[in-house]
């Protein structure tokens, strides 16, 4: 229970999605205008100096330094930035903390400190169907307490949990998993893709699931405008079986984001994007242009359908934008010449993405479909088309492309586990003339009929995002009853 309107509220990221205290700083920036009185209440302050940009170099580090740090808040200390040098005068006690979901680490060393004095809450940034699939129990359609089964089953065989954890979140025997808000999946849907890299997701999954069953309350960008059903599953589940309160927050973006008028968040933009939009715009007028991202970490493991879908865009005249920001992206200089040879394409290794989504020349998105790419997507309209991955990405997917029906999704671009029948029939063919094939569907769809009925239902969905946040809305609703209750 927090004491009410609390006077100091304890945020701590973790550093999954980049440099916390630098995205810190913009987002933040993003939400008021220069020289907010809000701004002077608000302290960004970093645990600990390091030139790594590595997680798995950063994360050690986080466990590391935040015990000291916290024990300085939690006496009531003045506190130092350890990257700024910036000096803060002492204020009382957090009144409450929010962690993010995989920080569970700095959850126990928060209670080692403080015990239950300082209630603790989860931030869960993703959607609440994904949710469900990996953290609920199995009756909702979840993996339930997967650390338990693999501690079992590591004890039964002589192994270690580490060395198996992965076989058994990545086990699948072709069971129907139903999940509120998507439609039925067979197991393997929800490993669409071989993923560029092998790190081991088991930890991370026990770690999400640890905050779910140890924190005090869970909060989630998400609203019942994107996920009506799956919310109100995911609500019932923690409020009723773990009795902690689950506050919908979603979507987390700048004020009167994607509202007629309203700017971008980012300060400033590449004059290169910005000319190559407005060319696009005036060429092949509104909605006439793709963003194709995959975001800062994901990459498709075959080249040849980066290359069939350049191809197709260039044949098509479908003006388009491809961002390879993944550490993982390979680019060979024989795609790079195809895409800046006809004028049609561009190439760039950073996008200011709210920006080309706000641009009147952007019509699709084409996303591994992460929370933050689908909430910024939807937050202004633009519908997509949908290459998951893995994680939360399959549930968005389904949602998006058949729940909401804001959405294509795209099919012949599996591999692995993903080439099996899926259970609305289809069977991916894993060859280069299906992939080029479905995107040559898909690219005239988009022009057609049914591309403008899902623009036109991403249209409702960016409505209902805005009267979230409105008086009287349900994250507006939500953020009071965290204060006072």
């Amino acid at each position: 229970m927090l004491p009410p309107y609390p006077r100091h509220l304890l945020l701590v990221a973790f550093p999954a999605w980049g440099n916390p205290s630098q995205l810190a700083r913009l987002e933040i920036a993003a939400q008021f205008s220069s020289g907010h009185e809000a701004l002077e209440r608000i302290r960004i302050v970093s645990v600990f100096q390091s030139d790594a940009i590595q997680v798995r170099e950063l994360v050690p580090l986080l466990a590391r330094f935040y015990p000291a740090l916290y024990q300085t808040v939690f006496r009531g200390d003045p506190i130092t930035c350890a990257t700024t040098g910036a000096n803060f005068g002492a204020l009382p006690p957090p009144s409450a903390i929010i962690m993010d979901f995989f920080a569970s680490a700095q959850l126990h060393q928060t209670r080692a400190i403080s015990g239950a004095a300082i209630p603790v809450f989860a931030f869960a940034s993703c959607g609440a169907a994904a949710l469900i699939r990996l953290f609920a129990p199995e009756s909702l359609g979840g993996l339930g307490d997967f650390g338990a089964r693999t501690d079992a089953e590591a004890l039964r065989i002589g192994k270690s949990s580490a060395e198996i954890g992965d076989q058994i979140f990545k086990y699948t025997d072709g069971s129907v998993i139903h999940v509120a808000g998507i439609p039925p999946m067979y197991d393997y849907e929800f490993f669409p893709q071989d993923l560029p890299w092998n790190v081991p997701m088991a930890p991370i999954v026990r770690a999400g699931y640890d905050m779910f069953m140890q924190s005090d309350g869970i909060f989630v960008g998400t609203c019942t405008a994107y996920e009506n059903e799956a919310l109100t599953a995911l609500n019932r589940w923690v409020t009723l079986t773990l009795h902690n309160p689950l506050y919908a927050v979603g979507p987390l973006l700048p004020p009167a984001y994607g509202s007629a008028g309203a700017s971008s968040s980012e300060a400033s933009h590449d004059l290169e994007i910005q000319t190559f939009l407005d060319a696009a715009l005036a060429q092949h007028g509104q909605n006439s242009t793709l963003l194709v991202s995959f975001g800062t970490l994901f990459w498709p493991t075959v080249p040849q359908y980066l290359d069939e879908l350049v191809d197709v865009l260039t044949e098509k005249k479908f003006p388009f934008i491809l961002c390879h920001a993944s550490p993982f992206a390979t680019i060979s200089p024989a795609l790079r010449d195809k895409i800046n040879a006809p004028g049609v394409g561009m190439i760039t290794c950073w996008s200011p993405q709210q920006y080309i989504l706000s641009h009147p020349a952007t019509g699709w998105f084409m996303t591994h479909c992460g929370h933050g790419s689908v909430s910024e997507a939807l937050s202004t309209g633009v519908p997509l088309i949908c290459w998951p991955f893995e994680g939360d990405q399959p549930a968005a997917a389904a949602n998006l492309s058949q729940t909401l029906d804001a959405a294509f999704h795209l099919l012949e671009v599996r591999t692995g586990k993903g080439l099996r029948p899926l259970l609305g029939g289809q069977v991916p063919q894993g060859t280069r003339a299906a992939v080029g094939a479905e995107f040559r569907r898909i690219a005239d769809a988009c022009r057609g009929a049914e591309g403008e009925r899902k623009r036109a239902n991403a249209r409702k969905v960016a409505l209902g995002f805005l009267q979230a946040w409105e008086e009287g809305g349900t994250a507006r609703a939500a953020v009071r009853a965290f204060l006072v209750e």
